[in-house]
């Protein structure tokens, strides 16, 4: 298979998720928000972009049709960014990945590989492959209905696409939505049984930091800590402070509040003896490899970069592969 045949692979199936996307939050936003599911459904600052987005394109092609809405002009992080504000959607796709922070590398990895066919760059045959099975993943998700955890509005009105009731009738009061951490059940049935204290959903203004999950201290290591562990070789320790600093920094990093966060760990870690001894040894590019981006982030933002063109930044320099990267160090070093 060419260069060629392969990008075309690609962009179809890519369009095809894209828009099979589109579709089931475009359903799942008027079941949940009625018909001001754009102005409801949708946070403020994604909204106003993708209808910057869609005025821009009006302004050029004079035959654009009345037909579109907002959601066709969005893109793979563009709808995770909506999917996160909505925890009762969020909660419709976690079957695609292990937890949201997962899903949310997914979904840059998807963006990224559609910009790479915009730009007519190589698509290699893993790429093609995650494309394959994310697609597999996704039909199997799409027949799954809604999670039953929207609270009840006092004043219901008609809302468009909402299935009918079942001949149960649904309890008075409904629990509270569980945290869209905790994965949705196959098939999109609710807990039929109501958790004494359940968790409150995610903010969606302060999504989860990129890594996943790895089991790490509870309390911050602190610089005399961290320089004790470097002396004596400490791998564990060390690698928990800088997994602590990597997670505090990776949603600042993609969200654009960067310019005011400081690296104080890596500063100490990469001057060390330690760090020079076992940078092979222990496979520690990745970290390297990110706070090399974290510290052209910080450049590009203090010269005055939008949020927008550092996020084209991150991934032209293929950061959702770095990320994938430090989980798998995190992860290989870190095991309980």
């Amino acid at each position: 298979m060419t260069k060629l045949d392969t990008n075309l692979d690609a962009c179809q199936m890519s369009s095809e998720i894209l828009l099979r996307l589109r579709k089931i939050m475009r359903e799942s936003l008027r079941t949940i928000h009625g018909n001001e599911w754009e102005a409801t459904g949708i946070p403020t600052e994604i909204r106003e972009y993708l209808t910057q987005r869609q005025a821009r394109e009006a302004s050029i092609n004079w035959n654009l049709s009345d037909a579109v809405d907002i959601l066709d002009f969005a893109g793979f992080v563009d709808l995770y960014e909506v999917m996160a504000a909505n925890p009762q959607l969020l909660q419709r796709f976690l079957p695609l990945a292990p937890d949201p922070s997962v899903l949310r590398i997914r979904f840059l990895e998807l963006d990224t590989i559609l910009s790479r066919i915009a730009y007519a760059r190589p698509i290699s045959e893993s790429e093609l492959g995650f494309l394959v099975t994310f697609e597999d993943r996704l039909k199997k998700s799409a027949s799954a209905p809604l999670p039953a955890i929207e609270e009840v509005p006092a004043a219901p009105p008609p809302r468009p696409g909402r299935t009918a009731a079942a001949p149960t009738p649904p309890p008075k009061v409904v629990p509270p939505s569980p945290s869209p951490a905790a994965p949705a059940p196959r098939g999109g049935s609710p807990d039929p049984q109501p958790k004494a204290a359940p968790q409150k959903p995610a903010s969606p203004s302060k999504p989860e930091p990129e890594p996943a999950a790895v089991p790490v201290a509870a309390e911050p290591v602190g610089p005399q800590e961290l320089e004790s562990a470097l002396k004596r070789n400490d791998n564990r320790v060390i690698l928990t402070a800088l997994y602590q600093e990597v997670t505090a920094l990776a949603d600042g990093l993609w969200n654009g509040s960067v310019a005011s966060l400081q690296a104080r760990t890596w500063e100490q870690v990469r001057e060390s003896q330690w760090y020079h001894d076992l940078f092979g040894k222990l496979g520690l590019k990745p970290i390297s490899d990110f706070f090399g981006l974290f510290d052209a982030a910080k450049g590009r933002m203090g010269a005055g970069s939008s949020r927008n063109d550092l996020q084209e930044f991150l991934k032209d320099h293929s950061f959702v592969q770095v990320l994938l990267g430090l989980k798998d160090l995190f992860r290989t070093h870190m095991k309980p």
